[in-house]
């Protein structure tokens, strides 16, 4: 994922979740770093479809970590790049 994709990904979620996404370590439950039901996190997933133009499978709601949500992104967006 390149550096503007990630840019974009920090903004959106900053803006679906108030906060600032540098500032949650990647490797532990999102949950339990921040209040975010799955309501939001799936208009977070619907965002990131609309602005990156691409359909994430149903996968991306089964994780559980920063780094796993962007490792479902990344994928998809490779996928999508072949």
């Amino acid at each position: 994922m390149n550096q503007a994709t990630t840019d974009k990904l920090f903004s959106l979620i900053h803006k679906e979740i108030g906060r600032d996404p540098a500032e949650i370590d990647a490797d532990k439950p999102i949950r339990d770093q921040i209040a975010l039901d799955s309501m939001q996190f799936v208009s977070l997933a619907a965002r990131i479809e609309l602005a990156l133009d691409i359909e994430l499978p149903l996968s991306v709601m089964e994780a559980t970590t920063l780094k796993e949500f962007l490792g479902e992104i990344n994928k998809t967006l490779q996928q999508r790049a072949s």
